[in-house]
């Protein structure tokens, strides 16, 4: 950390003092010269970190890395769990709204898979609550026509609710 610290201190100083330099530089071919000498000296000192690095140093340093950091996989997982559960919550929600454009009040679960690409798609229903046959059977439609959940994937409970 320490050594970042003096690089950017280093670069900033430099920059300060070539300003400086072309500030009281006369107009013409001189200041044309110093502002060219002033951009290669800040290039080389922006640059300076890396030739001059010690590469045992850097490999030392990344091999005392936790073990137990997160790694890639992990964390493509995690989102993609993540996103999984925030589609089959926001299904849910979308089956319950459905069913009360029919007349009924139900609780819905919604299971999903990974689909094509990685993206979860929707692949069983557990729909709770009591429905007459006529709101079961547009729920049935619904789910089968809008969420791709074939009838031999939907469960319906007929349990009341509290």
């Amino acid at each position: 950390m320490e050594v970042i610290r003096t690089w950017i201190l280093s670069v900033t100083v430099s920059a300060i003092v070539i300003a400086a330099a072309e500030a009281v530089m006369p107009a013409g071919p001189v200041k044309k010269v110093g502002r060219l000498t002033g951009g290669l000296i800040l290039v080389l000192g922006v640059m300076q970190p890396l030739v001059t690095m010690d590469y045992e140093d850097l490999y030392a340093m990344v091999n005392a890395l936790p073990a137990n950091a997160i790694s890639q996989e992990q964390l493509e997982q995690k989102t993609e769990d993540t996103m999984k559960g925030i589609i089959e919550e926001e299904l849910a929600a979308y089956i319950v709204d459905k069913a009360a454009e029919l007349g009924a009040a139900c609780t819905a679960e919604v299971t999903c898979a990974e689909g094509e690409n990685g993206v979860p798609t929707p692949v069983e229903a557990v729909v709770t609550g009591p429905l007459t046959p006529a709101q079961k059977q547009g729920l049935i439609q619904y789910l089968d026509r809008e969420l791709g959940i074939a009838r031999e994937y939907q469960r319906y409970q007929s349990e009341e609710l509290s």
